[in-house]
């Protein structure tokens, strides 16, 4: 039986074919899967370096890349890969980065910095309740107003991580890391 997603008009359909943990490419397998179907797909999260986007990218296997800041090698090599997929009409939509508000922070900064073809990122939020008690420099009021996302006002990723707070989190061994 053949499943067509074109009448649910997604935004996407991501990891169709290597998903989570698979940090190698195919873009051919890619590619036939991309031609096949009106659904665009997308891929990403678990790819490692710029090198192994090149491929993907300039054969239109896909038709949206997500790479993580964390797993691409750092925000530098994110925005290499985001203004590559922008030269060959590929979308952009990032990979969360860990499932907190420093990886929020990151993505924020590079998303506000990406080409026209940046069409959204994966929302990490504060997935233990000891997030808030480490961070610094979260606004008041939400972070996502009307599907925008303002910058943070704070240096480099916006927030920072606040030694007291954190302190009642270490182990007995660790209470001397921020020392």
């Amino acid at each position: 039986m053949l499943f067509r997603s074109e009448k649910y008009d997604l935004m996407w359909l991501e990891d169709m074919l290597t998903g989570d943990y698979v940090p190698w490419v195919n873009p051919q397998a890619y590619r036939e899967l991309t031609t096949s179907t009106s659904t665009p797909i997308h891929t990403g999260e678990q790819i490692y370096l710029r090198h192994n986007f090149k491929e993907l990218i300039e054969t239109q296997a896909v038709r949206v890349v997500g790479p993580d800041p964390a797993d691409i090698g750092g925000i530098a090599e994110l925005k290499w890969v985001a203004e590559h997929a922008y030269m060959h009409s590929i979308m952009m939509a990032p990979h969360g980065t860990a499932n907190g508000l420093l990886g929020l922070g990151a993505l924020i900064n590079v998303c506000a910095t990406l080409p026209a073809n940046y069409i959204a990122f994966e929302y990490p939020s504060a997935s233990d309740p000891w997030w808030e008690d480490i961070v610094m420099g979260l606004p008041d009021g939400p972070i996502v107003t009307d599907s925008h996302v303002a910058l943070l006002p704070g240096p480099g990723l916006g927030l920072d991580i606040d030694p007291e707070g954190a302190k009642k989190y270490l182990l007995e061994e660790d209470q001397g890391f921020f020392d």
